[in-house]
């Protein structure tokens, strides 16, 4: 376990227990914002392979942002 593992587990032993839930769900809130974040970048990979060669796509977007402004 890193170093900085083992500091986390020695703190919250530390801790009184009424104070270890808030922190646990700190840890758990930004896990699961870390995969959300890592599952966008995959999705946003796969797009991008997707219009690897596709030609006029800004345009089109463009177009239809006025399209719908208007």
């Amino acid at each position: 376990m890193s170093a900085m593992r083992e500091e986390l587990h020695l703190l919250v032993d530390q801790l009184p227990e009424d104070r270890v839930p808030p922190v646990l769900a700190l840890v758990r809130e930004n896990m699961s914002s870390s995969r959300r974040r890592e599952k966008a970048l995959v999705a946003l990979e796969r797009i991008r392979g997707r219009m690897r060669g596709v030609t006029g796509v800004d345009e089109e977007l463009d177009r239809r942002r006025e399209e719908s402004r208007g």
